[in-house]
């Protein structure tokens, strides 16, 4: 084994090593996902002229009573930072298909808002991302892997945050 691949495997300030096998998993889950973000991302710019991001939020504020969210619950379901979500929002406040004001609970907090330009947006997005959602996932994993696979990964991302 080379050095470099001993790098990779182990580190001295690591309690447990990871093995050969651990490793390539690691790496081709990492390929698999990002393959599959890329994809998306690269269909909904070249068929709906925005980012998977986007669309993240824009689905989002759809499936919102009253298509409506406090930015602060609206960053923790997508998994932004504040100032990750404040950044796509501006552009999408700027586009007309969102928009932001005090909340109406407590002031303190920004309400963002699903417009009717906005909701027209993403609705014609979702039947192609959909689409390559259904032929990249489902008819390459099937229905029961497809779950498997997500019940897994919710696993992994509980403990990522530190839930578990």
């Amino acid at each position: 084994m080379s050095l470099k691949v001993q790098l990779f495997l182990y580190h001295p300030g690591m309690t447990t090593p990871l093995g050969r096998a651990e490793l390539r998993s690691w790496i081709r889950m990492i390929w698999g996902i990002k393959a599959l973000l890329n994809a998306l991302d690269r269909q909904l710019r070249d068929h709906a002229g925005m980012s998977h991001d986007d669309y993240q939020i824009l689905s989002r504020l759809h499936r919102a009573p009253a298509r409506t969210l406090r930015m602060t619950e609206l960053a923790r379901e997508i998994g932004f930072s504040p100032s990750r979500l404040s950044h796509a929002m501006s552009r999408m406040e700027e586009a007309g298909w969102i928009d932001r004001r005090p909340s109406t609970v407590d002031r303190r907090g920004t309400d963002a808002s699903l417009t009717d330009q906005g909701l027209r947006v993403v609705e014609d997005a979702s039947a192609g991302h959909l689409e390559l959602v259904r032929r990249a996932v489902f008819e390459t994993l099937g229905s029961e892997r497809a779950a498997a696979t997500a019940e897994a990964l919710d696993e992994v991302g509980r403990s990522a945050r530190g839930e578990v």
